[in-house]
């Protein structure tokens, strides 16, 4: 069985799972608030929640290894952080979106706005699996992360359509640091109280 940090792999993806989850309930919430509830709608937007927690949770066992055991208090603080930095990493996906708006490219070639998001997601999600890891298999992590990430989104935030669009794409980043509160408490909590296991990233057992 595959370990990564210390982590059972299939235990990330289902930790991460249901962190997806909480995520898209406290999304749901906030769109209640600033726009109009959407409960009723919800059931598929908690499956790409789910998918996109469950391929988060690999991620973070891979760019946050050490962190996971280091403590429940460090590894809640690296899942936050995770998980802001995930917001952060596809942002610039909605700002480009605005520009392209701007510019009259969308949505008459609406195929290239999507092909620009998902190369734009990879890109940065690239470079924060690089900037943790300095290696192929955390780009990859990272890469996976932030395009799921997008897709659960639905795609770029139309920022720029309204004040209430941009409390939206504001609101996914409490959001994000819930679902990553969420991964690294009790990706620890797994590693505590289970019996010991190879610590090598890529072990079976």
């Amino acid at each position: 069985m595959t370990y990564i940090g210390g982590v059972r792999l299939r235990m990330a993806i289902f930790v991460g799972a249901l962190a997806g989850v909480g995520a898209g309930l406290v999304f749901a919430t906030a769109h209640a608030f600033i726009i109009v509830p959407i409960w009723d709608r919800m059931t598929g937007g908690l499956v790409f929640a789910a998918i996109a927690g469950a391929v988060g949770g690999w991620s973070f066992t891979e760019l946050y290894a050490e962190r996971i055991d280091a403590g429940l208090g460090r590894a809640a603080i690296a899942g936050g952080l995770y998980g802001a930095l995930l917001w952060i990493a596809v942002s610039p996906v909605s700002a480009i979106d605005f520009a392209l708006r701007k510019a009259g490219v969308l949505p008459r070639y609406e195929l290239l706005g999507v092909a620009v998001a998902l190369l734009l997601a990879a890109a940065t999600g690239s470079f924060l699996g690089w900037y943790r890891r300095r290696s192929r298999r955390g780009m990859i992590a990272g890469a996976a992360a932030t395009i799921l990430l997008t897709v659960a989104m639905a795609g770029p935030v139309p920022i720029g359509r309204s004040s209430r669009a941009f409390g939206i794409f504001l609101s996914v980043l409490p959001a994000s640091i819930v679902a990553g509160v969420i991964l690294g408490m009790a990706l620890h909590l797994t590693v505590r109280f289970r019996a010991p296991f190879p610590n090598s990233a890529h072990d079976a057992a």
